[in-house]
């Protein structure tokens, strides 16, 4: 997968930056399944891309070869919980947002030049240029899946009536709240948060010794991990319980994760 950017100034002066050839990669942070997106410029110019891609998904279907101009731009996606989908409506949802991308030099390797596009659970939009087909998620969420899948299959299995797409899903939810939320993104950290919310309490983020450390290590990646690994006996014993007295978290916004599915729910598109 490569995207072939060209930029083109003309000798009498400034002019809007050109890029020509564009194949698109792209990562989905949402919590739901990206269906398909249209990046367009004021020019008229448009780029297409998706591959109805769930929760932490990357890359995608090489799309090619488009031409975009300037330095803003104006993304349009649609996205859908696959939990909601059924043969008579796929419930597909709608959103867009403006991006800014300064004029960039393109690398001599034409293999380097790749566009990329990352969707966050916020709905904003990020570009980058030039993005690796090798690059690490900014938000793990396919590796904390894995992780938990790994380690607590069997508790897993106990707790909740899933099929593995439905199990994902449910970690990618608890992944997102934990990014809206305090904007953890240090996979450690993400393992801990998803496991203490699935399989001991999902309300263990309002323990005012948790929330504590919550606020404690912001911009520290890995310190919640440790101190969550390093918890007092008794405060695993109030989480497991539910006897504490709760503390304000922050909120999510409406419309930014899929309820929880239930367990008569069955997703039709397994």
């Amino acid at each position: 997968m490569a995207v072939l950017l060209v930029l083109s100034a003309t000798a009498c002066g400034k002019s809007e930056p050109t890029y020509s050839g564009i194949s698109l990669m792209y990562q989905n942070y949402l919590p739901y399944n990206l269906d398909s997106f249209t990046i367009s410029d004021a020019y008229g110019n448009k780029a297409t891309g998706g591959g109805d891609d769930p929760p932490g998904a990357g890359g995608g279907s090489l799309s090619c070869c488009y031409k975009l101009k300037g330095t803003e731009f104006t993304v349009k996606w649609d996205y859908y919980d696959a939990d909601k989908w059924t043969m008579e409506s796929s419930h597909m949802q709608h959103a867009e947002a403006k991006v800014s991308m300064p004029p960039s030099p393109v690398p001599e390797k034409v293999g380097t030049r790749i566009f990329e596009v990352h969707f966050y659970p916020d709905h904003h939009v990020e570009f980058q240029f030039p993005g690796g087909l090798l690059d690490d998620s900014r938000i793990p969420i396919v590796d904390v899946s894995r992780w938990m899948s790994e380690h607590y299959q069997e508790q897993l299995d106990r707790e909740f009536d899933d099929t593995d797409g439905q199990l994902h899903r449910r970690i990618a939810r608890v992944v997102v709240a934990a990014w809206l939320k305090y904007r953890l993104t240090d996979q450690a950290d993400l393992d801990q948060y998803v496991y203490l919310n699935l399989l001991v309490n999902d309300r263990f983020d309002a323990h005012p010794e948790v929330q504590r450390i919550l606020q404690d290590s912001k911009g520290t990646p890995g310190q919640f991990a440790k101190a969550i690994q390093a918890l007092p006996r008794n405060v695993m014993s109030e989480l497991t319980s539910s006897h504490f007295e709760p503390v304000l978290v922050p909120a999510i916004p409406d419309g930014l994760l899929p309820p929880p599915r239930t367990s008569a729910q069955r997703s039709a598109r397994e």
